[in-house]
């Protein structure tokens, strides 16, 4: 048997035996990789000590950093490096030592509260929409503080900021919060932010505090709740009247975006504008529609169709009195120029006379001896006889 086979038999052994193990121990000589991004280190107790690797892919799911002396609790596989022959564990997992305490003590508080009703939607108070005043109880000399200045500063500079330094971490973190949040909570608010960077688990624990939790339950102030990352939960998020992934993410739930707003304004406008405009056309249309129809069924236009007719039958009666006078005239004429050839007629026929015998008209030269006759002028009549 060579070297080679009698690691790989080894290796092969050991990992079917302790195929998953969890180990407690303090880290010591912690490296990371540059290129790689594996981690390296020892884990070790008062009597011994065991050589360890996390791989890259591993690591990235750590929730803290490791450094020398912190105690922890790692899971994963007894295997062998063969070149070496050294014998090391392969880990799967790394939590902080008494993490197993922690969240027991988390998981217990969070469902009694719970089944009081602290978390309850109800309970809730609605965050103001245009916050003119609020409060920061955080610590004035972490970067998360500057950041939420920074960002509400570029958002809505009009809002004005107190701010209440308190203690983040430790012994000391719940009672401090609390003494600012019943001093804040005093005054006239638009909201309250109780805020903190990320940090481990232990760092954080202050905001787990039944206290503090009864404490912000009890704010008459709508309280926003700013803990850690994304990926930290704490009890004060749950009954807070909001939770924001981050300290700044707070500041951007809160306050409106000024440069949105005078966008949303000036859009506002055009469409309030264009919306005069048009009921403005459509009242104008409206009117000129009715104004038509009154134009048509009036009394004034009645009127006016009345008086039209009575002109056009004005004018007809004129026509047909001046046609009728205009023949009038035409026979008159006439008959004054009959009138006057018989005149010049009866001026040139006067002296002249005529003899008729028995109404009729006869020749002198026809009548006979002892005959009656009449001899008549335009003027007189007298009887005759034939001697």
């Amino acid at each position: 048997m060579t070297v080679s086979e009698l690691n790989e038999q080894a290796k092969s052994l050991l990992e079917s035996h302790f195929p998953n193990i969890e180990v407690v121990g303090e880290i010591s000589r912690f490296t990371r990789q540059p290129t790689s991004g594996h981690w390296y280190f020892t884990l070790k107790d008062e009597k011994a000590s065991i050589s360890c690797a996390m791989f890259k892919s591993t690591a990235l799911r750590v929730k803290f950093i490791p450094k020398d002396g912190l105690k922890v609790i790692i899971t994963g596989k007894v295997s062998i490096y063969s070149p070496t022959g050294n014998y090391q564990i392969i880990a799967a997992s790394m939590k902080l030592a008494g993490e197993g305490e922690l969240d027991a003590k988390f998981s217990a508080l969070k469902q009694k509260l719970s089944d009081e009703g602290l978390f309850a939607e109800e309970h809730k108070k609605q965050l103001p929409k245009f916050p003119q005043k609020i409060a920061f109880l955080t610590s004035l000399s972490s970067a998360a503080y500057q950041d939420m200045l920074r960002v509400a500063r570029d958002r809505f500079a009009l809002v004005k900021i107190d701010a209440y330094s308190v203690f983040v971490q430790g012994e000391n973190a719940a009672s401090s919060v609390i003494s600012a949040l019943k001093t804040a909570d005093k005054k006239d608010y638009d909201c309250i932010i109780i805020a903190r960077g990320g940090g481990s688990k232990e760092d954080l624990w202050g905001f787990n505090d039944e206290n503090l939790a009864r404490a912000i339950f009890a704010a008459h102030t709508p309280v926003i709740s700013a803990i850690g990352h994304e990926i930290d939960f704490s009890i004060s998020d749950f009954v807070a009247d909001h939770r924001s992934l981050t300290p700044t993410a707070a500041m951007m739930d809160l306050l409106p975006d000024v440069n949105t707003l005078l966008q949303d304004l000036s859009g506002a406008d055009n469409f309030l504008i264009n919306f005069i405009n048009s009921c403005f056309k459509k009242c104008e249309n409206a009117l000129n529609v009715a104004n038509l129809s009154l134009k048509t069924k009036s009394v004034d236009s009645k009127i006016l169709k009345f008086e039209n007719d009575l002109r056009e039958g004005e004018s007809k009666l004129k026509n047909f009195i001046k046609f009728r006078l205009s023949n009038f005239e035409n026979r008159l004429n006439l008959n004054t120029q009959i009138l006057k050839s018989k005149a010049k007629f009866f001026e040139i026929t006067k002296n002249l006379v005529s003899i008729s015998k028995d109404g009729k008209i006869v020749n002198l030269k026809d009548l006979k001896s002892g005959e009656n006759f009449e001899i008549s002028s335009q003027e007189i009549s007298k009887q005759a006889k034939i001697l």
